[in-house]
């Protein structure tokens, strides 16, 4: 019996909209695959009042809509996304659904050179308690500086001011408000190693994967926005994370 693919949802990272996917969701498209990219709630939001959990919810709710239409679901987090994944993944697994006598649901959640946060831990936090350099703080708004070279550095000049420009703002509360769920404990995951990433530097994300457990991994010499740089190598990644998680939930996980 050949297995319907699954649909595959990207979470942006702060300052990002979801049309940063486009060029990735075409090349997944081409292998036959359904994609959808979420806006999050906290980005550009005026006022910047919108945080964590405004975001967790949106994505929880998009998700929610594609198990219920009987969808599995592939998530891949992109930086703060990795935040955000983390808690609106919960109770949406595809193992808690099956026992739930319910189809559909998540079967991987992919940190796409993301954030790994232990519960109680805030962006912040990861970040040594103090805003980087590029961060320009006023109020509520955290507004980012020389995207050029922090995220997108293996773009073309020409690409580097069209992304640069199109960038918003992010509230402040998302970098000080703390994830409250641990998704590895209860579903598979996948980290996308960046390895030329100037964000997050490799080592940080190897570390932070280490928390992963048994985790699978794809490595990719892309900057912090693999998703406009080598969509085909992400397209590739998202792949084998929708083949992994159907091998999981395929056979003796939901007996």
């Amino acid at each position: 019996m050949t297995l319907s693919k699954p649909t595959i949802l990207f979470i942006p990272g702060a300052w990002h909209l979801p049309n940063v996917f486009d060029v990735t969701r075409a090349a997944l498209a081409s292998r036959g695959f359904a994609s959808v990219a979420i806006g999050l709630p906290s980005i550009g939001a005026e006022p910047p009042t919108k945080g964590l959990a405004d975001d967790t919810v949106a994505v929880h709710d998009e998700i929610a809509r594609l198990s219920d239409d009987g969808k599995e679901v592939v998530v891949v987090a992109h930086s703060y996304g990795g935040m955000v994944g983390a808690g609106a993944v919960k109770g949406l697994e595809r193992i808690a659904r099956h026992k739930a006598g319910k189809s559909g649901g998540v079967i991987m959640l992919v940190y796409m050179t993301a954030f790994v946060a232990k519960a109680g831990t805030s962006l912040l936090d990861m970040l040594g308690g103090k805003w980087l350099p590029w961060m320009k703080i006023d109020g509520g708004y955290c507004r980012a500086q020389g995207l050029a070279e922090t995220c997108y550095n293996d773009l073309s000049q020409e690409e580097q001011g069209k992304w640069s420009s199109g960038a918003v703002h992010t509230s402040r509360a998302v970098f000080e408000d703390c994830v409250t769920h641990e998704p590895w404990h209860d579903l598979p995951c996948m980290y996308v190693f960046c390895e030329n990433d100037m964000a997050i530097p490799l080592a940080l994300q190897e570390s932070m994967a280490s928390l992963l457990g048994q985790s699978s991994h794809f490595r990719c010499s892309a900057s912090h926005s693999p998703f406009l740089s080598m969509p085909e190598q992400i397209a590739e990644a998202c792949e084998l994370a929708a083949k992994n998680g159907q091998e999981i939930f395929g056979g003796r996980a939901l007996q």
